[in-house]
């Protein structure tokens, strides 16, 4: 009976009650939808935009958020980073003053033939962007992890036994990328590195991290000291002053006595910070080290068994220019360079190479302004334009970096569940399980109580109803037991079995059953029909909206198992799509979170859409005449 008649509805005051029954429950409508439009949008963040609540994400209609978040992406997510490579002073990736510069073609476009004309660019003058991330696993991480699979056929004893490690999966977001201008760092090559390298070595040049001396000098020797922001204490103590540390240029040579100080920290810095394949030797040739190296090692077998080389003898021995130097090699040049004057050591990395190049290329300082539109007085002034290269990039590549940044929890959530984990593969086959088992344990014991009246059915029935009292949690430790001395534990039977027999559905069964007219199983015995027959083409066949209703039940039952699936199968090949989903968000930024939720989402969302029609009939109609 309608709360409001037709008659009352056409009145004023029914009208009005309609309107405001309507506007209520729009309004109940919108708070339940708000929240669920949120998370879809917090599907497309990562850690730089994760708080923010607007429903469309900044970067995805504004250019300048657009940039910031290339920037998080390029630079690991380490603003230590991008400060090295811009020599500015932020503090996160998502702050307002982080903004695009104003770019000069000409800058870029020479930036660009620098890179192109530059011959055998050495290979710790640059670092791959996008290769590490905390939580968001950016897209050369992913293309990483992609090479290494391929290229050992998804083996993990396989990439074990030449690394000499003992990984446990495919992950690799704790891998580190090369940190080249650091003085204690080294590395020994591996098949990691290599094919990090060719993933470097097929990239934009804007992609990469440029490494720069000059900003690393900064970092470790002049803030630390000075502050951060205001140079006054740095002029105090120097001869020359600075304006702001954006733009500190380090001279490639040690600075005179006439700059005390800078020369003091110039030293300390070369000697103790940098790492030496950032220096080279003036006026000194190299039979001098080869000299150095005949006196230590006496001859060529114990030089090239030491350093792991095939050199035919001392001449064939260079000093090293632009060159990553490694292990004992990297020793031996040390220990050379303690015995050379430090007025012979000249830093070498992109920012002096830059230099030379626009000298080369302008001849004049005055020419070199008129075409950068700037107004340096000397060739040691020129910034490398990297912000002006990056920013370009994003503007030739704007569609195409916001649908990656949009799209990448997604290819994460379903690189981890389907490509590199079995949590989906494992949900689906339990489901499929539950479900067969539901649909044929469940009705042949209520087909049984309903067709042969057995005595002591419905104190059976009873039985069956009383475990329902009592909470799934307590069963689970008799149910562990008992699956660990059956030795079932980590497997599908440990998920199945106990479940394979459900009081209530048998009892919803039973009812259902006995409203079916007894007539039909008369006519099927005169027919000469077996029970087993009579139960498949009759029960069955005219049990269709309640049979939904039993694997809809059994489906959720099986796709929502935790808490009982992490303590009977705790192994990650046996993980469901809820444990690991637990695990996951442990892992990974809440964009992905939610990326991940929304995707498991969406096989109940088509099952229910597919059945809905059945499984109403089952709830609305439970007897069929």
């Amino acid at each position: 009976m309608p709360i409001i008649s037709k008659v009352e509805a056409k009145s004023r005051q029914g009208r009005v009650i309609n309107a405001a029954i309507l506007i209520f429950l729009s309004l109940g409508a919108v708070t339940m939808l708000y929240p669920f439009l949120i998370m879809v949008s917090g599907t497309f963040r990562s850690e730089i935009d994760e708080t923010e609540l607007n429903l469309v994400p900044e970067y995805l209609v504004d250019t300048t958020a657009l940039y910031r978040k290339f920037l998080e992406t390029k630079y690991n997510q380490n603003v230590q980073l991008m400060n090295r490579a811009h020599g500015t002073m932020h503090f996160g990736f998502n702050h307002k003053t982080i903004l695009p510069p104003k770019t000069v073609p000409r800058q870029i476009n020479d930036l660009a033939r620098f890179f192109h004309e530059f011959s055998h660019w050495p290979r710790h003058w640059d670092l791959l962007g996008a290769s590490r991330g905390v939580k968001t696993i950016p897209e050369n991480l992913r293309r990483l992890t992609t090479r290494l699979r391929h290229r050992y056929q998804n083996d993990l004893s396989a990439i074990n036994v030449d690394l000499g490690t003992v990984l446990v999966n495919w992950d690799f977001r704790r891998f580190m990328p090369p940190n080249w201008i650091s003085a204690r760092y080294d590395f020994d090559p591996n098949v990691i590195y290599n094919e990090f390298f060719a993933i470097e070595d097929g990239s934009h040049p804007t992609e990469r991290q440029l490494v720069s001396v000059s900003n690393y000098f900064v970092e470790v020797m002049i803030l630390p000291i000075y502050g951060v922001m205001d140079p006054t204490k740095y002029n105090d103590a120097h001869v020359v002053d600075i304006d702001q540390y954006v733009g500190y240029l380090l001279p490639p040579k040690v600075p005179d006595s006439h700059q005390p100080t800078l020369r003091k920290e110039w030293i300390e810095f070369v000697t103790k910070e940098l790492n030496v394949s950032f220096i080279n030797l003036d006026d000194v040739p190299d039979i001098t080290y080869q000299d150095y190296l005949k006196g230590k090692y006496g001859d060529i077998p114990a030089l090239n068994q030491s350093w792991n080389a095939r050199h035919e003898s001392f001449q064939k021995i260079l000093l090293p220019r632009r060159r990553w130097l490694s292990g004992t090699e990297r020793n031996d040049y040390t220990g050379f360079l303690a015995q050379q004057p430090i007025e012979r050591y000249r830093l070498d990395a992109p920012e002096y190479a830059w230099r030379h190049w626009l000298e080369a290329e302008y001849g004049s300082v005055n020419k070199l302004n008129a075409a950068h539109h700037t107004a340096y007085t000397d060739f040691n002034q020129a910034l490398v334009p990297i912000a002006q290269s990056e920013w370009q990039y994003i503007q030739n590549n704007t569609w195409r970096l916001r649908w990656t940044y949009a799209a990448r929890n997604y290819i994460n959530v379903f690189d981890a569940m389907i490509v590199r984990g079995r949590a989906f593969v494992n949900t689906i086959i339990l489901c499929l399980l539950s479900i067969l088992t539901a649909l044929l344990v469940n009705p042949l014991a209520a087909y049984a109580m309903s067709r042969f009246h057995l005595p002591g059915t419905y104190k059976f029935l009873l039985l069956l109803m009383a475990t329902m009292s009592f909470p799934p949690m307590v069963t689970m430790i008799p149910m562990f037991v008992m699956l660990r001395e059956m030795h079932l534990l980590n497997s599908f039977w440990a998920l199945v079995l106990p479940f394979a027999a459900n009081g209530y559905m048998i009892f919803l069964l039973k009812g259902f059953f006995d409203s079916l007219p007894p007539d039909l199983y008369e006519a099927a015995l005169i027919d000469g029909a077996s029970e087993i027959r009579m139960f498949f083409q009759i029960t069955m066949a005219l049990s269709q909206p309640i049979l939904a209703v039993v694997a809809l039940g059994a489906f959720t039952a099986a796709y929502t198992m935790f808490m009982y699936a992490l303590i009977v199968c705790p192994k990650e090949e046996m993980w469901l799509l809820s444990v690991y989903l637990f695990q996951y968000q442990k892992e990974v930024s809440m964009g992905g979170m939610f990326a991940a939720v929304l995707l498991a989402a969406i096989p109940p969302l088509i099952i229910f859409l597919f059945a809905q029609n059945i499984i109403m009939r089952g709830i609305v109609v439970p007897v069929e005449k």
